[in-house]
């Protein structure tokens, strides 16, 4: 029964040129009761034309709704009236809005989700490759030479800090050259950054029939201040294996031999580079962060603790 009395008031988010509703979001989930809610909207005043919009999930939703008057009760009538949004208070939604999705980027870090996503990448394809060369090697009673799995040609001999003979090239199965790993894989892996980057293939070279392998990787989320689980898993702490002197990578897999790795680090102290006491990463690690320059933990091998690295090291 028609009493007359208001029995409640409603205030949409957005009304534009007093024609169409505009009902933020900023939600996990976009569901059916908040379509509904817009739909009473519609109904119950003079608008026809209403869009729900989320801000807060990884795509931006929008759904468009319309409800024509012809639909609407007998007392819904263009004389209804509804405040609307003035210019100023539109372009203080609009700022607002803006800013929820400034927000939201700081806090989804979309470049970290990507380096992540690229390292997860990285050391699935290394699995891949482990077993893959142990299928070769039951095959061949030996690991690939650098000319069978890499696009470059190998590096001279060289003697490793384990007294072994190593050489070393890339391997890149999207490089032009790449040669065939076939039947074993149909196309060899390659770094998502490649050719910045390519995987380091690191070999015995002291005969035709390789004993040994190592496989090297920079991954994006590890570096002198952060190290990835799978880094730790494998001790290459800020870029600590590979090829000495150079090293340079912070993870890996071998078969007959271990990573080559640095046991001598340095950190970046208010006063410049410092060498730990007994050299170790874990010594480093452990020291208060008071000391170091910026609060910042900045830990190398210590060959690699220079001015570069290390803001607060002196000028020669």
């Amino acid at each position: 029964m028609d009493t007359n009395k208001t029995l409640g008031v409603y205030q949409p988010d957005i009304i534009v040129n007093n024609k169409v509703i505009i009902e933020i979001k900023s939600s996990k989930f976009t569901n059916k009761t908040d379509e509904k809610q817009l739909y009473f909207y519609l109904k119950n005043s003079i608008y026809q034309l209403g869009f729900l919009v989320n801000f807060s999930i990884p795509n931006i939703f929008m759904k468009r709704i319309i409800y024509t008057n012809q639909r609407k009760s007998a007392f819904i009538t263009p004389n209804l009236h509804t405040s609307a949004f003035t210019l100023m208070e539109l372009l203080l939604v609009v700022a607002l809005i803006a800013l929820l999705f400034i927000s939201a980027l700081i806090i989804l870090n979309p470049l970290k989700q990507i380096q992540k996503a690229h390292d997860a990448k990285r050391k699935n394809e290394f699995n891949t490759l482990k077993k893959v060369l142990e299928d070769w090697y039951n095959d061949k009673n030996r690991y690939p030479l650098g000319s069978e799995i890499c696009y470059d040609h190998p590096t001279s001999p060289r003697i490793d800090s384990y007294n072994l003979t190593a050489c070393s090239c890339h391997i890149c199965g999207s490089n032009s050259i790449s040669p065939s790993f076939s039947p074993y894989l149909s196309r060899l892996p390659c770094d998502p950054a490649s050719p910045k980057k390519d995987y380091l293939y690191e070999y015995d070279c002291s005969s035709e029939k390789p004993k040994w392998y190592r496989i090297y990787v920079n991954l994006d989320y590890s570096d002198y201040t952060n190290n990835d689980p799978g880094t730790v898993e494998v001790g290459c702490y800020s870029e600590s294996c590979g090829p000495y002197p150079n090293y340079g990578y912070d993870y890996g897999v071998a078969s007959n031999t271990d990573l080559e790795k640095s046991n001598s680090f340095a950190y970046c102290a208010e006063s410049g580079c410092n060498a730990c006491e007994s050299g170790s990463y874990e010594e480093c690690f452990n020291i208060s962060i008071d000391f170091f320059c910026q609060r910042i933990r900045r830990i190398f091998p210590a060959n690699y603790c220079s001015k570069q690295n290390c803001p607060c090291q002196p000028t020669d």
